[in-house]
């Protein structure tokens, strides 16, 4: 019984230290992403940048809005029902809900990392910004050709 608890001790231990730290090269890289596709592309409409950092096959799923299946997909439903809209939105990662973790191969290799947090939008009428829903969300980027690809995304808990 001890040798299981401890098992289970240390199994538990390895879980919380298994997230890179916010001084880590892989969070500042993480950060950078996140701004490009949600300062640049969603909060500033600056899609430029989309085809080199969204993955061909990307699948998007949403609690409320259901399945985007594919980049020219997810890229249209961002041109058309955010940038598009009348009513701007916007997103503001929620400070210190970020969480990075690496994923290695056999060979010791970083070749994907799950981001995950929260985060909360606002929409802009009547001359004022207006805090909306907060909602959590999970990606998995994976390295393709050597660049970082966002090719899963889960955004779920919108409340």
């Amino acid at each position: 019984m001890r040798k299981i608890i401890c098992l289970l001790f240390f199994g538990f231990c390895q879980i919380a230290y298994s997230q890179v730290k916010n001084t880590d090269e892989l969070y500042k890289t993480v950060e950078k992403l996140d701004h490009l596709i949600f300062g640049e592309g969603f909060n500033q409409c600056n899609l430029s940048h989309y085809d080199s950092i969204i993955s061909s096959d990307l699948e998007f799923y949403h609690d409320k809005g259901g399945i985007t299946d594919g980049k020219e997909a997810f890229i249209a439903s961002i041109k058309n029902n955010i940038c598009g809209n009348p009513n701007k939105v916007k997103r503001e990662l929620v400070p210190g809900s970020m969480k990075v973790y690496p994923m290695y191969n056999n060979n010791n290799v970083l070749y994907a990392f799950i981001q995950e947090g929260e985060h909360d939008f606002f929409e802009y009428f009547n001359g004022k910004w207006n805090k909306g829903s907060r909602a959590r969300f999970t990606v998995l980027w994976l390295k393709e050709d050597n660049e970082w690809k966002m090719k899963r995304v889960f955004s779920f808990d919108h409340h």
